[in-house]
């Protein structure tokens, strides 16, 4: 009974708000959310191997493992970093740069290295964020399989 009470007064509120003219202006049909006033031109994000971009991969990594996994594994090198493709702005989709590379670990193995840097993923959406994973140490299978959710489709 509660509920359909509860229920009554939210319908009674929105008839009665649309009745007295409090609702969304005409042109909110038009608004979306990806006009954004900075997409005026290519996204002009860090490339592949800007110093910026492999030393957050490095910390990000050495933080994991040492807070999930406690191995006391670090990555000690990325090498070859390079851009495999690039999707700039579109309304729907946010800019990414997808990369590779190698990652040398400091247990001496080698691992292919997989990562993005995408517009708008940095803190609150401001700024660019990176995603990376290493074939063959995902242990949650996040990229699964083969870190293949972080390749272009």
């Amino acid at each position: 009974m509660l509920r359909f009470a509860a229920g009554a007064i939210c319908a009674a509120l929105a008839i009665g708000a649309t009745a007295l003219g409090v609702s969304a202006p005409a042109s909110a049909g038009n608004f979306t959310f990806y006009s954004d006033a900075n997409r005026d031109g290519p996204w002009n994000g860090p490339a592949c191997d800007d110093p910026s971009v492999l030393s957050r991969i490095l910390a990000h990594f050495d933080q994991a493992e040492a807070q999930y996994w406690h191995t006391g594994l670090k990555m000690a090198q990325i090498t070859g970093a390079r851009e495999t493709t690039f999707r700039d702005w579109d309304p729907p989709i946010i800019a990414t740069r997808f990369c590779t590379g190698s990652a040398y670990l400091t247990d001496g193995q080698r691992y292919d290295l997989v990562y993005w840097l995408r517009s708008e993923q940095g803190f609150a959406g401001v700024g660019w964020g990176v995603q990376f994973c290493l074939v063959g140490r995902d242990r949650e299978y996040a990229y699964a399989p083969a870190c293949k959710m972080l390749r272009p489709l």
